[in-house]
This record gives C-alpha cells, sequence and structure tokens, in this order.
C-alpha cells in the first residue's frame, strides 16, 4: 500500500507560488529594461536639444541682428529665446523623472528576485522533507514486507 504525500497540498500551493514570482520577476525585468530604455532616449534628446538649441539661438540672433526694431519686438525676441531655455529645462526634468523610474523599477525587480529566492527556498525545503518521508516510507514497507515473511515461514517440525 503506497501512501501519498501527505503535505502535497502544500507543495502543489508553493510550486504555484514559484511559478508566479517567476513570472514576476520576468514583469519587473521587462519593466527595469523598458525603463532603462526610455531612459537612455531621454539622455539622448536632452543631448540633441541642448546643440540644437544652442544653433538656434545664435541663428536667430543672427537674423536679429544690424535691423532696428520696437521696444515690442525685442521683448518677444527676449521672450522666445527664453521660451528656448524652458523647454530645455523641461527636458531635464524629463531626464530626472526617467532616473527616478529606473530605481524604483530597480527597487521593484530586485524585491521580485527576492521573493522568487524566498520560494525556491521554502520549495526546496520541502522537496527536501518529501524525499526523506518517500525514503522512510520505502523503509517500512520493506520491514512490513520482512515482517509478512517471517509470518510464513516454515517453522521447524519436532514431529521426528
Amino acid at each position: 500500500m503506497a501512501s501519498t504525500y501527505p503535505l502535497k497540498g502544500l507543495q502543489e500551493i508553493r510550486d504555484r507560488r514559484l511559478n508566479d514570482s517567476v513570472t514576476a520577476r520576468m514583469g519587473m525585468h521587462k519593466k527595469l529594461e523598458q525603463t532603462q530604455q526610455e531612459l537612455s532616449n531621454k539622455r539622448k534628446e536632452f543631448e540633441d536639444y541642448k546643440i540644437w538649441r544652442k544653433d538656434e539661438e545664435e541663428r536667430r540672433y543672427a537674423n536679429f541682428m544690424n535691423k532696428t526694431y520696437s521696444l515690442d519686438e525685442i521683448h518677444k525676441f527676449n521672450a522666445s529665446i527664453k521660451q528656448l531655455y524652458f523647454r530645455e529645462v523641461e527636458i531635464e526634468e524629463d531626464v530626472k523623472k526617467a532616473e527616478y523610474n529606473v530605481k524604483q523599477a530597480q527597487k521593484e525587480y530586485e524585491k521580485a528576485l527576492e521573493e522568487e529566492r524566498l520560494n525556491r527556498k521554502k520549495l526546496k525545503k520541502l522537496e527536501t522533507h518529501r524525499d526523506m518521508w518517500e525514503m522512510e516510507q520505502r523503509k517500512y514497507q520493506e520491514i512490513q514486507a520482512e515482517l509478512e515473511l517471517e509470518d510464513f515461514s516454515p517453522r521447524s517440525s519436532n514431529f521426528q
């Protein structure tokens, strides 16, 4: 008579938890890669914009010089130059937000990785217990088989 492992249900639950944590870790890894790519894109955009802004500012000044303008036109020109700098600051803030998102995604990934490790450890502990239990069951069955054989072995007869 072979007995089923009494903690089989718990083992199935831990196996499911491990699968869920592996899936979560993979999702967090993908999210981390995406945020790193977004950061890379934002940094490139920032560097490109700084170069473009400098060239654009020089171009606008070149077109503006050596002409006569009213005070209102000068204010509009200065405001347009200031707007270029505001845009640069906005892009820089986007880079900082992307850096923060990468840090957060890294923390979430590490948390998911730790949860997966913990679930693996718990499952491994239960599998070790199951192996020991099965070994004890085999020993018990061998002892029971030997006892049965002893019961059916012929006894020496005293009828001589």
